[in-house]
């Protein structure tokens, strides 16, 4: 018997309740299927987004919820406390006065005002007594010039000095990490995004510094969750799909893998490496039909690829195709 849309919000709620989140999230996702816009549907999706530390995720649920329906006290609340475990403080006031101007009012927003009252005058304390947090460009620059020069032991040398000015940059961490690793200093380069990571938990880029970093040394499960970590803070990064689709093949995760570089794909449709490594997961599986596809698509986007030609050549002889194989 097929459920109503307020069946399944029902038992989607349940099994929120029980704690059954993968329940859960199939009737919500349900319901979105049939009503995309629904108010509960979605605040629950961001509930649960934010359950599993999933914030980002969770913001467009929240603000499609409360576009629906922006009468329920809930919706705003569920998403200025989101905003507000993202360090969003301006945007978290500003929501919380949309709300007010509509007339949202109780206990839960009095309380709310004076954790943002609160919030806000901890950061003007913080602003007023810390050393500045971030460099200019115009600052980074020569920092930046060494390191891609490759001279590293130059680029540290530099950074060291202009931490004493700068201790809390998580800038300057993520590129003494970088000339770590490039040092070929993993675990000092692991040491260092950690200390970024205790600055701004929430910092996407050192967590896909700190899975490379990982990757390397071969502890390819801590890899892996450090990406996830990536992706859960900023869902659209490209390059951290293909890193994880990387860390994923050398698993022999294969199927995960492939996953991995589509949706990199997906969100860089040029990205010429996640293609010649669908070709490659796809040609060691046999699939070598889709393996040429890839590689195909890979050459079409970098024609100088010599690699793509050999590695086709190789899947065109698994077909037979003998002469094709030979002028790839």
């Amino acid at each position: 018997m097929e459920l109503t849309l307020d069946e399944a919000l029902q038992k989607g709620v349940e099994a929120h309740k029980a704690g059954k989140a993968q329940e859960a999230d199939r009737y919500y996702t349900a319901i979105l299927k049939a009503q995309p816009k629904h108010p509960d549907a979605n605040h629950n999706m961001g509930v649960l987004a934010v359950g599993v530390n999933k914030v980002n995720e969770a913001l467009p649920f929240f603000k499609t919820a409360l576009e629906a329906n922006s009468s329920i006290a809930q919706y705003w609340l569920s998403y200025i406390d989101a905003l507000i475990k993202l360090d969003r403080m301006a945007d978290a006031k500003a929501v919380f006065d949309q709300a007010k101007s509509k007339g949202a009012k109780g206990d839960d927003f009095d309380k709310l005002e004076e954790k943002l009252d609160g919030l806000e005058k901890e950061i003007e304390v913080n602003e007023g007594s810390e050393k500045p947090q971030e460099l200019s460009e115009e600052q980074l620059k020569p920092l930046i010039n060494l390191y891609t020069q490759g001279r590293y032991q130059d680029a540290l040398t530099l950074a060291f000095q202009l931490l004493k000015q700068f201790p809390n940059s998580i800038n300057l961490y993520n590129i003494v990490g970088a000339a770590n690793k490039g040092l070929g200093k993993l675990d000092e380069a692991i040491e260092t995004y950690k200390k970024a990571l205790s600055i701004r938990p929430d910092n996407a880029a050192t967590y896909n510094n700190i899975g490379n970093a990982l990757k390397e040394k071969g502890k390819l499960e801590e890899a892996i969750e450090a990406y996830n970590k990536a992706i859960s803070i900023k869902p659209d990064n490209a390059q951290v799909y293909y890193n994880m689709g990387n860390a994923l093949q050398a698993q022999d995760r294969l199927n995960e893998a492939i996953e991995a570089y589509n949706k990199a794909i997906s969100l860089k449709p040029d990205y010429v490496e996640a293609y010649f490594n669908v070709g490659n997961v796809l040609k060691d599986t046999g699939k070598l039909e889709k393996a040429i596809k890839a590689y195909n698509k890979a050459l079409s986007l970098k024609p100088d690829m010599a690699e793509t030609y050999n590695n086709m050549g190789s899947a065109l002889k698994g077909q037979g195709n003998f002469e094709e194989a030979i002028t790839a």
